[in-house]
């Protein structure tokens, strides 16, 4: 018995000794990204999280630092609209974060929202301050927009990495934390050889899923810049978001006043909004079912409702529309994404960047 209780020991020991070399590669092969209060999860490629529902999940807790923060969440549109690092050049006040997701609708902003407090100490979070981009194709229902057909039914992406490895747990009630939010980091530490390895296993076959799925490869910002939205694309994306948006249905109500509610909560805590009313291209937007129903929803019920609160601020940019400033039917040309960081960047200097006190003339003794 005493022998084979030696035989298990030395198995362990020698399994986990062959694990901390293979974690100590990973650190060698992908260093970790600065741990300096910000976090862009739109550079995720160039990381060991491959995804920004990845990175925003696993690399959160970066964010629990006293800093002025500014955390911009969304869709696509804000996550190549509103770019961090050109936001972050016209405030130095603060630490900028662009945790917006593609796709996503209010419910995965809310997500992302909580999943960002369930990481910081509750003086933290005082001085944060929570830039949320909107747009008609936000405001479709959890249920139709992820159905189930390749996840459980009603998943957002940020639900899949709360699952994928094991930090949480589904129960009736609600995905419950396995892993306390403060241990986040060194869970995170402890599965990069498993991260590693999906990040190698999907460059390799990159180009076999390109293929077999019909993919055109990722766009660079020369080539947003350069592309021609042509009339048979534009009948394609307006097919495309009737089938998003559920056809005939208006925008969902149930979002409207979730994204009234999370607003609220945000500034009860003593954090501040700033609601960006992302602009789309006119031809989308005079010829969109949805966009009426948009602006009576949420023009007034929100922006209206929330205006002159303590902390609440909103930026609308209506003026910038023209079809050949955006790459698609809803997403800005990298030029154009310059004037909305501009434009977001001088708010917010006059929300988040105290001004200077004027200095107190010396008297003479």
């Amino acid at each position: 018995m005493k022998h084979i209780l030696r035989q298990v020991a030395l198995t362990v020991l020698s399994f986990a000794l062959l694990y901390a070399v293979i974690l100590g590669l990973t650190f060698v092969m992908m260093p970790e990204p600065p741990r300096d209060g910000s976090l862009d999860v739109w550079t995720a490629g160039d990381t060991l999280y491959l995804t920004s529902p990845k990175y925003a999940f696993l690399g959160r807790d970066v964010l629990n630092v006293p800093d002025r923060k500014v955390i911009m969440v969304g869709a696509s549109n804000t996550g190549l609209g509103l770019k961090q690092d050109q936001v972050q050049a016209l405030l130095p006040c603060a630490k900028v974060s662009n945790l917006a997701i593609g796709s996503a609708n209010i419910t995965e902003v809310r997500q992302m929202i909580d999943l960002v407090h369930d990481v910081q100490d509750p003086a933290i979070r005082r001085s944060n301050t929570f830039v949320i981009g909107v747009w008609f194709g936000m405001f479709v229902d959890t249920e139709l927009l992820w159905p189930g057909a390749e996840r459980q039914h009603g998943d957002t992406d940020l639900d899949i990495e709360r699952y994928r490895y094991g930090f949480y747990r589904r129960t009736p009630g609600g995905s419950v934390a396995v892993v306390p939010p403060g241990w986040l980091h060194a869970g995170v530490t402890l599965i990069r050889p498993y991260l590693l390895l999906e990040k190698a296993a999907r460059w390799a076959t990159a180009g076999t899923r390109r293929a077999l799925l019909g993919r055109a490869p990722e766009m660079t910002d020369a080539d947003r810049d350069a592309r021609v939205f042509g009339d048979a694309d534009k009948a394609e994306a307006l097919d495309h978001w009737r089938k998003v948006m559920g056809g005939n249905r208006p925008i969902s109500q149930a979002q409207v006043a979730l994204l009234q509610d999370t607003i609220e909560q945000v500034l009860q805590s003593g954090e501040k909004v700033v609601l960006v009313d992302l602009p789309i291209p006119a031809w989308h937007r005079d010829v969109s079912p949805y966009e009426p129903g948009y602006i009576q929803q949420v023009h007034g019920p929100v922006f209206d409702h929330f205006a002159g609160r303590p902390g609440f601020a909103f930026l609308k940019m209506t003026d910038l529309t023209a079809d050949n400033d955006y790459s698609d039917e809803v997403h800005a040309k990298p030029r154009l994404a310059r004037v909305w960081a501009a434009r977001l960047g001088a708010l917010l200097d006059l929300l988040v960047c105290p001004a200077p006190q004027p200095r107190t003339a010396a008297r003479n003794g």
